[in-house]
Parts: C-alpha cells; sequence; structure tokens
C-alpha cells in the first residue's frame, strides 16, 4: 500500500487550487519525507478534507510566526506541494501526519481563506543543470554531510546512508537540508533558489 502510495503520489499532476497549510518554523522540501504534528482546528480540518480527497496539500512557511490566525499575507509565496501518506489522531487533540514533499510551487491568489485557505498555484520546477560541476558539486556535498554526521548527535547516520544513496543531485540537496539545523529564512532562501548548481 505504501509502495503504492509513493507511486501516485509522484505521479500527481499539480491541480490549479490546492488547500494550503501554513508551517511554523518549518520548510519541507520536495522529494523528502517528514513528520508533521498539526494542532490548530482550521488546519486539522484541512487535513481531514484533504485525505479523503486526492490528499494533496499547499506547505508555505510562515513569515509572520506570531500569527495565532495565519492570513495569506502571513507567508511565503514559494512552498511544496505534499501527499499526505499517514494520518493518526492523538490523545492531546493533535493530529500527527507522515507526508512527502513533491514538487516546489509558487502560490498565486488566494480563493479562500475560511474555514482554511486555499490558493491558486503553478509549478516552480528546479533549474537542473548537468555536467562534470555538478558531479563534483555532488560528490564534495556528500562528503562534507557524511563528516557532518559523524561529528554532530543530532544526525542519524542512517540520514548519511540515505544520502550517499540518493542518485537524484536535488534529492540529495534537499535531503541534507532536511538534515542540517537552520534558521527558517535560509531554508526557505534553499527552497526558493532555482538552480540545482
Amino acid at each position: 500500500q505504501e509502495n503504492r502510495d509513493s507511486n501516485e503520489g509522484e505521479a500527481a499532476a499539480i491541480p490549479e487550487v490546492l488547500p494550503v497549510l501554513p508551517l511554523k518554523n518549518t520548510v519541507i522540501f520536495p522529494m523528502t519525507l517528514q513528520p508533521l504534528i498539526v494542532g490548530q482546528p482550521r488546519s486539522i480540518q484541512l487535513v481531514d478534507e484533504v485525505v479523503v480527497a486526492d490528499r494533496l496539500v499547499a506547505l508555505v512557511a510562515l513569515k509572520n510566526e506570531e500569527a495565532e490566525e495565519p492570513m495569506p499575507e502571513d507567508l511565503y509565496s514559494m512552498g511544496t506541494m505534499a501527499v499526505i501518506h499517514r494520518l493518526a489522531k492523538a490523545p492531546d487533540g493533535t493530529t500527527r501526519l507522515i507526508i512527502q514533499g513533491l514538487d516546489r510551487i509558487r502560490i498565486g491568489e488566494y480563493v479562500q481563506t475560511s474555514p482554511y485557505m486555499k490558493a491558486q498555484v503553478e509549478a516552480a520546477p528546479d533549474e537542473v543543470e548537468e555536467g562534470l560541476e555538478i558531479e563534483a558539486l555532488t560528490r564534495n556535498v556528500t562528503e562534507s554531510f557524511r563528516k557532518l554526521v559523524q561529528l554532530v548527535s543530532y544526525l542519524p547516520e542512517e540520514l548519511a546512508m540515505a544520502a550517499l544513496a540518493a542518485d537524484d543531485p536535488r534529492q540529495l540537496v534537499y535531503m541534507v537540508a532536511t538534515g542540517v539545523r537552520m534558521s527558517l529564512s535560509d531554508a526557505q532562501e534553499i527552497l526558493e533558489i532555482t538552480s540545482l548548481r
């Protein structure tokens, strides 16, 4: 079932409109599998409705982290389309998700703000260069990340192994960016850079 879900998610076309799930202190990158905890009532309602439909959602980081009820102006304009793979209701009232980032998307006009936000979206594909320079950069990043994993306690060895096994340089970038601690603004900047190089 999980493999089938994964394949369906990867083949998903980008719809014209997606529900927007605001993320606090978090950027979810394409080509990564991440746990996520949802606690706001309107976000829980969004998730509940999405999982019985196509399970696709736009994940967008909050510029204004103080916003209790985020509105369009509180969010960045670049996000990630993701598919919800698993959902579990926790005793504390939150909903725990396993989500898979699929593609970068640009957020356009918001068409709904209540009970949750929906916006027009469009693909924002990475510019994928090839050649010897990209191969060398890939080797350097992989080696640096392997050394980092050995030096810091918060990065599991499995993450280094997964990075070493990544055969797509884009996936390597996003896996490393997910694993390394950085500020929200730095993570958002990485998401917004178009060039793979």
